[in-house]
Formats: structure tokens, sequence, C-alpha cells
């Protein structure tokens, strides 16, 4: 494995040294069956203000009602999601610190680059599946194309000729695209933004010709009707939005791509509190006004065991390493 630049180790060293001062707490038994006593944080790997720090805040709030502790949420991004989900393996497994996952850092990255400072099965204990998101596709008001379909017969009468926007290289928006134009049979030519804001604005003023996006961001742009949507990525439609077809129904059957949420803690965490972590994540899932404002985001809530959250990010290791190798997709 290669060594980490100089700069940072130490950026990770400091970061790890203020979590360490926040919660500084002897794992023992007798903690664990007092636990929590203390500030609870959810590291969330991306910066603030987007999709996923946003469904964090929002769980956050919900757990400190489970938990009786003020749970807070610390962004730490960088590398695609893998630098702040390398500080959160390394943090102290008392279960005072937890990891929001996400299909980028959790099933694309390990493929993704070649020398990742964490291993999801190794450095973390899962917790609970928290929610389920779509991702929409959506093109240019002037394309003249309102289906999958429509569109798929222009790109073949026209190969390279259309192009697609993504939040970066390797982005879970990026290879839904890939998967998409080989599931289609089409040449489309992929152009990495850095973030998925950039690529909607070059959408909106005609400069890209279509883009998979966060259904939370790509349907207030449809809403405002800057841009039109074709379909969604998941096999079942949003009842944000049910009157946009999936993809699925469109022509390809098994095309199924999205973004997901999931809750884990640094391997090491004692049973009894990953128990009653995945306890309270649950209760979260299940509270009608989560319900309520997840479902506003496109958002599918879940909830799972352990068990079943190892078993769910066992099979997206499986699903998405395939694709990321087949797209050509490599960060160094």
């Amino acid at each position: 494995m290669r060594a980490e630049p100089f700069a940072r180790k130490v950026w990770i060293a400091a970061v790890l040294a203020i979590l360490g001062a926040f919660a500084a707490m002897p794992s023992t038994a007798a903690a664990a069956a007092e636990y929590p006593t203390q500030p609870i944080r959810i590291i969330v790997p991306f910066s603030a203000g987007g999709t996923t720090d946003l469904m964090a805040r929002i769980i956050a709030v919900k757990l400190s009602d489970h938990l009786g502790q003020q749970t807070v949420v610390v962004n730490v991004d960088g590398a695609g999601g893998s630098v702040g989900t390398g500080v959160a393996a390394r943090a102290r497994p008392d279960g005072y610190t937890l990891f929001l996952d996400t299909a980028s850092t959790g099933a694309i990255n390990p493929a993704l680059y070649p020398d990742l400072q964490y291993d999801m099965r190794d450095d973390f204990a899962p917790v609970s599946l928290i929610a389920l998101s779509p991702i929409v596709l959506v093109v240019r008001n002037d394309l003249p194309v309102n289906s999958v379909a429509e569109f798929v017969a222009l790109a073949r009468e026209n190969p390279g000729i259309f192009n697609y926007g993504s939040a970066g290289n390797g982005s879970v928006l990026h290879l839904s695209g890939a998967l998409f134009a080989k599931e289609a049979g089409i040449d489309i030519v992929h152009i990495p933004y850095r973030g998925a804001g950039p690529a909607m604005n070059d959408l909106i003023s005609g400069v890209i010709d279509l883009m998979f996006d966060n259904f939370p961001t790509g349907v207030v742009q449809v809403r405002a009707g800057t841009v039109k949507a074709l379909g969604l990525t998941t096999l079942t439609r949003s009842p944000a939005m049910p009157e946009l077809p999936t993809i699925a129904e469109q022509g390809y059957p098994d095309f199924d791509t999205y973004s997901w949420a999931a809750l884990y803690v640094p391997a090491g965490t004692p049973d009894e509190i990953i128990a009653r972590l995945s306890e309270a994540s649950i209760a979260v899932t299940q509270d009608p006004d989560t319900i309520r404002r997840l479902n506003d985001l496109g958002a599918e809530m879940v909830g799972s065991t352990p068990e079943e959250l190892a078993a769910f990010r066992d099979r997206q290791l499986a699903y998405w390493g395939p694709i990321v190798r087949e797209s050509g997709a490599r960060i160094e």
C-alpha cells in the first residue's frame, strides 16, 4: 500500500486528535452498560450543504431524542469521501463516533482507488441501513426527446455526439451513466465536473446534453422547468414524483442504481453499544416526521439490523466493483 502524503497524514492526525478529545472515554463493560453518557458525532465524508449532509442532520436530531444525548454532524470531506471515511475508521471504537456511509464511499471507492486507506469489512462494524434514494436521468430542455426510448433512438443515430455530465469521475452519477450507455448500446461522452451542481448549471445552459443527478436536486430543476426528466434509476417509482416512470419500465428491466445512507461505527465497538445504536436507528427510520422529511428528499426509509446491513454491504461491493472496472474509471 502506498504511503499517504505527509500533509494528509498530518491533517488526518489533527482531526483524529480533535475527535479523540471530544470523545475520550474508556471502552469497558461498565461504560457500555451506561452508554451513552456524552455527545455523539456522525462523521459525514462530504462537505456541508449536500444531500448526504442534509440527511445526516435530520437523522442526528432524531438520534438525539432516542439516545438522550446530543448527536452532532462533523463534515470531513476530500478525495471522493475517502478522507472522512479513513478518519472514521481510525476513531476510538467507543460508540461516540458514527459514520454515515454512502454508495460512493462504501461500494465504489474500494474499486476506484488503488491505495484506499480503509476496508469496509475490516475497519467498520455495521449498525443500520437508513435509506435508499433514486437517481434521476435529466436532459436539456431543447433536446427533442421526452422518453428514454426517444433518447436512445436519437443517440444511436448520432454516436459520440451527446455528452453527459456527472459529479466527478467514478461517482455514482458517472457510473449510472456508464451503465446506462452499456445497457442501451449507445455511445455518449462522459464529462466529469467537480460536483453535481456545476454539471447541472451547464445542463441548464445547454453546454451538456444530459446527466444523472441525485433525486432531490434534480427534481427541483424539473419542477422549475429548467430541465426535463426522462426516468428514475430505481426499479420502483418515487412517491415524491409518482408520475415519473423508471428506466426499468422503459425497456431496461434490470436497470437499478441508487444512492444510499447507512450508519457504521469503527470496528471493535462493543456489541452492546452497536445493538443500542441499531435499535435507535431503526426507531428513527420509523418516525413519521423523519419519514416525511426524507420522503421529500426522495429517500425511502429502510432501517435494518447490523446483520442485514452487512449482507447489503457485500451485495453492493459485488455490484459496483465490476461496473467501476468496466467503465475504466480510476483515480490515483
